[in-house]
């Protein structure tokens, strides 16, 4: 552990000492000379300079102990990786070779994107023991980053000085998307109450596309299910068993373009994209489908794909660190290049924030991809246009907004029919309801058997 930028500055004790003695000083002088019109006697001269030597000695002294005690030994715990917008508790360890306590104050060196609580903290050192002290930070935004360093603040054996210095402590931290709804999910499908999170599982239409076994006839099953021959071998009624297919291709295609800049409920519309992206992948690699990812931006990321339920890992480290920068999509490059990435036919899911003014490019891309393909766009809708639709008219101002509001969403309206109209598919929603809204169109989709 490096010790740098070590520095002595004057305590306020400190500080008040020699204002008292100002003070003093100046009353003093103020009623013999001004009062009494007579000089300073010379042994209260004496005595003064006196006890001036004897507080700077004193201060002097007080500085030389706090150079020769040792700087503190500091460990910071944390967790390796946190999601984006949620809390965090970091653990500092204070160990040190004092025989007396006394109270010491810390303050991590954070890099920007970091929100703290707790900080600076101040924690009172005790004799021959280790201290803990805790502090929160919230992440931001995504990505690496580093804690580098830790400031140190702690006062000499007479509290006249306080010892300042950085000790080089760097820890790194992952930040991710929020996967809680993974967590959710992953909790909630045991029991089969994925409801609670607002994925729907709909009744089947018919039997499944992909044979899974054979078993007992049961009260309710169609005749068309019965096999026969197994049946007259068995000397009972066998029926057939289907399940949706497996091994079919998923192709997440995410707009990183500057409309996704966006913020709603704290995220921005590209991580809540994000965070759409993890639920899918995790519910369609436990659907025995294979999973991709294709973000369009100023850099184009592409994650071949992936198959197994532990490759969420994969797919979350190799876009966890990706930011959405100010640039305007390229709906027509992004399909040539998933084009000739992905032959297979596959399910497309196209998430977006889409203006009228777009519509053409974006009818283009979905109808190169539709060729191979079938095409799912999910268009986020922003929170404050269900706001301003929603607020109450009370003035000119109102009415005029009021009105501009229902002409841009009807005209959105508009434009979603023309793209459905083309055969593709589309969702509608605010950011905050992308992920189960993707995800409920992923398996509609998949049982419809459109793949």
């Amino acid at each position: 552990m490096r010790l740098a930028n070590k520095k002595f500055l004057p305590s306020r004790r400190l500080i008040a000492v020699f204002i008292l003695f100002a003070v003093v000083e100046s009353l003093v002088v103020f009623h013999f000379q001004v009062m009494m019109g007579v000089d300073l006697p010379d042994r209260y001269r004496t005595f003064s300079l006196a006890l001036a030597f004897s507080v700077l000695g004193l201060a002097l002294l007080d500085l030389l102990a706090g150079l020769r005690r040792s700087p503190i030994e500091l460990e910071r715990k944390l967790a390796g990786s946190m999601a984006v917008n949620r809390w965090k508790r970091i653990e500092l360890r204070v160990t040190h070779n004092y025989l007396v306590g006394l109270p010491v104050q810390l303050y991590d060196i954070l890099p920007p994107g970091l929100e703290v609580s707790g900080m600076p903290a101040t924690t009172r050192l005790q004799a021959n023991k280790a201290s803990i002290q805790y502090y929160q930070v919230r992440a931001l935004q995504r990505g690496p980053m580093e804690i580098a360093a830790c400031d140190v603040r702690q006062p000499s054996p007479l509290g006249l000085w306080n010892t300042q210095y950085r000790l080089a402590v760097t820890d790194e931290i992952k930040v991710y998307p929020d996967f809680s709804a993974i967590s959710a999910y992953t909790i909630l499908a045991t029991d089969n109450h994925v409801s609670q999170i607002g994925i729907k599982r709909k009744p089947r239409r018919g039997e499944g596309l992909e044979f899974l076994q054979l078993r007992e006839y049961r009260r309710g099953d169609s005749f068309r299910q019965v096999d026969w021959k197994a049946s007259s071998r068995r000397q009972k009624l066998i029926s057939r068993e289907y399940q949706d297919e497996r091994d079919q291709q998923i192709i997440l295609l995410i707009d990183a373009g500057r409309r996704m800049r966006a913020i709603d409920e704290s995220l921005s519309h590209f991580d809540h994209s994000l965070n759409a992206l993890l639920l899918v992948s995790h519910i369609a690699l436990n659907q025995g489908d294979s999973v991709s990812v294709l973000s369009f931006g100023k850099e184009q990321r592409w994650v071949p794909p992936q198959k197994g339920k532990a490759s969420v890992k994969a797919i979350l480290n190799a876009m966890y660190d990706l930011q959405a920068e100010n640039c305007a999509p390229d709906y027509v490059g992004a399909a040539e290049k998933l084009a000739s990435l992905q032959k297979k036919r596959s399910l497309v899911i196209l998430v977006t924030n889409t203006r009228d003014e777009e519509v053409d490019e974006l009818l283009l891309a979905a109808n190169l991809l539709r060729k191979n393909h079938v095409v799912l766009l999910a268009n986020i809708r922003e929170n404050i246009l269900d706001q301003l639709q929603d607020k109450e008219i009370r003035n000119l101002d109102d009415a005029l907004t009021y009105s501009g509001v229902n002409q841009y969403l009807q005209t959105r309206s508009d434009v979603q029919q023309k793209i459905r109209n083309n055969g593709i598919y589309i969702i509608d929603c605010l950011a905050g309801e992308l992920a189960v809204r993707v995800a409920n169109s992923y398996l509609e989709i998949k049982r419809a058997g459109v793949l």
